[in-house]
């Protein structure tokens, strides 16, 4: 009997992820759907929907985020949440899937997988495990740990949290980093293919990506307004590529503000996303990354790009050598982007070891899935105790 897998996704960064994993579990047999919600649905997110009809996978869309929530962001992150339950749980009773598989820590993932948990679906998570400190998914990411049956880990050190989170061991598996599946294998664009799309120079350039701190509200802005006056007074001479915020509450004033200086300063520009190909092609070719996104500490390094990591955003994640982590202090983040900018630092990291790994991860997933008996998860879930006494 074929086995019927839905994959759930809300944004467009975590579709660059999932697409190709689709495609491995399409040629391992998997009958796959994709669920489609959150930003990919407004424009607001990006309105990215056609990235997903692209990859020819059948799909039902789901809207959850209000069109009437004015400027107040935490209104429409919990009315999307709410909307959310219902209109997940009828297109999931269309679908019947016998698995779901969900990625990441967003609000409309955890009530996906709340959902899932609640009418009985199997569910499978990606990347739980993580620390991410100053950002509320933390928690949400944990929650969607203990709603899920099986798990797959960037590494091994996320494995046991998630085991210490009370996850039954052979139902946790450590598949390595979804961003890195099939990077060596990847025909990046050349950076004339770049400038034709932004219409900008690229010579000598700056990758920039900042998202919301939401357990410091405001933090965010507070270091764009920072960064935005280093890059125009000590690196004037370099063009500068904003990509958007995420849809947590405060990113659209944050790429408000990246649009606006672009629009001031010839040789920037502003991309709302760049998908993941050009953003990829793009930190390959940059004289550093600067922000505080994830993809800066997992997949930029492995592009022998240095990375300039602001703030408390990332802190609990791993760093490699490629990464300078510096307080969210104008002084700091200005030392760090010369630092990051030094011939010597280049080369360094040139040559420096990425503590993630997970070339192969899109086909280790797809294969404990088609292999795996999903009849034996039992909906009771018996909490697993460490041996060692507290």
């Amino acid at each position: 009997m074929v086995k019927k897998i839905t994959v759930i996704t809300g944004s467009r960064a975590e579709w660059g992820l999932l697409a190709p994993l689709c495609s491995k579990m399409q040629a391992l047999g998997l009958q796959v759907h994709v669920l489609v919600t959150g930003s990919h649905l407004h424009a607001v997110g990006g309105g990215s929907v056609d990235e997903v009809r692209a990859a020819g996978l059948p799909f039902v869309e789901v809207p959850i985020i209000p069109a009437d929530s004015g400027e107040d962001d935490q209104k429409r992150m919990l009315q999307t949440i709410g909307n959310a339950f219902p209109a997940i749980a009828a297109a999931l009773n269309r679908l019947q899937p016998d698995l779901c598989l969900v990625l990441g820590d967003r609000y409309e993932i955890f009530a996906a997988a709340a959902v899932c948990r609640l009418v009985g679906i199997r569910l499978a998570h990606i990347s739980g495990g993580e620390l991410t400190v100053a950002a509320f998914d933390d928690c949400l990411r944990h929650c969607i740990t203990k709603l899920s049956d099986l798990h797959f880990a960037a590494t091994e050190e996320y494995r046991r949290r998630i085991i210490q989170l009370g996850e039954q061991p052979e139902m946790v598996f450590n598949v390595g980093d979804l961003g890195l599946s099939d990077l060596k294998k990847t025909a990046f664009k050349s950076r004339s293919e770049l400038e034709t799309l932004l219409s900008v120079e690229l010579k000598d350039f700056f990758l920039v990506t900042v998202h919301p701190e939401t357990c410091n509200p405001g933090e965010g802005l507070r270091i764009v307004q920072m960064l935005t006056r280093i890059l125009a007074s000590g690196f004037a001479g370099c063009s500068l590529v904003f990509t958007g915020a995420n849809a947590d509450p405060e990113g659209e004033k944050i790429n408000e503000q990246f649009s606006s200086f672009a629009a001031r300063h010839t040789g920037s520009v502003f991309v709302r996303s760049l998908g993941r190909l050009n953003y990829l092609s793009a930190a390959r070719l940059a004289r550093c990354v600067i922000g505080n996104s994830s993809s800066g500490i997992v997949e930029v390094p492995a592009l022998g790009t240095p990375v300039v990591n602001i703030g408390r955003r990332q802190t609990g994640r791993p760093h490699g050598e490629a990464v300078i982590s510096v307080a969210a202090e104008e002084h700091a983040m200005s030392a760090a982007i010369v630092r990051a900018s030094e011939p010597e630092f280049r080369q360094k990291v040139a040559t420096a070891v990425n503590p993630y790994e997970g070339e192969d991860s899109a086909s280790r997933i797809a294969g404990i899935i088609a292999s795996f008996d999903l009849a034996s998860i039992r909906r009771e879930k018996v909490f697993f105790d460490l041996a060692q006494p507290l």
